[in-house]
């Protein structure tokens, strides 16, 4: 009997914490692309559709060859960085399109709380967008130093030197190395005047942002990206969709002409040293 009462009483407990774990309710979706028929406008709702296996390459470069580690690694990189660069634009375009609608709603309400999600609005929108582009470009940078490093790094070995002995140059390591393979791979003019521009544009943006936290491009360097690209005289130039894409596409453009040079080099290289 006393056993029969202890099993009852188990099982009437379980059945009360059933009751209590019930699931949550499923919360609306505001994605206008969602294929449900009804959509709650839940302003605490961010409904988005990203592909969670993203496999799209990169369109800005592509190994010829698959036998070198640091092109590889290059193509790798710079698929990966150009995949959050486009994943990270799908959220924050409909995170500050929806932050702008709730706080418009807020205001509608006389919400008591509107003055502190006005400021929260403003220094998000302002600062999501800085951080998110310059967090590509610094990668992007990244990945192309460490490209242009690692081919010295080979080239130099070959020629009995170190990479150190490439960066004591009386100039940037990035300029040493795009200087030290041109001339070791005896191709004046490997890059354009364009192409050096553009590096050392990009160079200058990397460095008063890691330095100063500066993502304002001085007026000078405005007027060069202007006549660089031919656009509108007056422009104003920040760091933005335009100048990322031109950093994914110049750097691969680079990456494109090395591969071939430096293959070009390696079979002279190894039929002077078989001889």
């Amino acid at each position: 009997m006393f056993l029969a009462f202890i099993k009852n009483l188990f099982s009437k407990l379980a059945r009360k914490k059933e009751d209590k774990e019930e699931l949550p309710k499923e919360l609306g979706c505001n994605c206008n692309n969602c294929d449900k028929e009804e959509k709650e406008k839940n302003p605490k709702t961010l409904c988005i559709h990203i592909d969670p296996l993203p496999c799209e390459p990169n369109p800005f470069f592509q190994c010829k060859e698959e036998f070198t580690k640091f092109f590889t690694e290059f193509e790798s990189k710079i698929t990966t960085v150009y995949r959050y660069y486009n994943m990270n634009n799908i959220f924050l375009k409909e995170y500050l399109s929806r932050s702008k609608e709730a706080l418009q709603a807020s205001r509608e309400k006389r919400d008591e709380n509107f003055s502190r999600y006005s400021s929260c609005y403003f220094i998000n929108n302002n600062s999501f967008k800085d951080i998110h582009y310059m967090s590509t470009l610094m990668n992007i940078y990244m990945a192309f130093e460490t490209l242009l490093k690692s081919i010295s790094k080979d080239v130099a070995y070959d020629k009995n030197m170190s990479i150190e002995d490439v960066q004591e140059k009386n100039m940037p390591y990035l300029n040493g190395y795009m200087s030290f393979l041109e001339e070791n791979f005896e191709k004046k003019g490997l890059f354009s005047g364009r192409e050096n521009e553009f590096v050392n544009i990009i160079r200058k943006i990397r460095n008063d942002y890691i330095h100063d936290s500066m993502t304002e491009i001085p007026e000078g360097m405005e007027r060069d990206i202007v006549k660089l690209f031919n656009l509108r005289e007056g422009k104003r130039i920040t760091v933005d969709d335009m100048l990322i894409n031109n950093t994914f596409s110049i750097f691969g453009e680079i990456a494109g002409k090395l591969e071939k040079a430096y293959w070009a080099y390696k079979r002279d290289y190894l039929n002077t040293v078989i001889k």
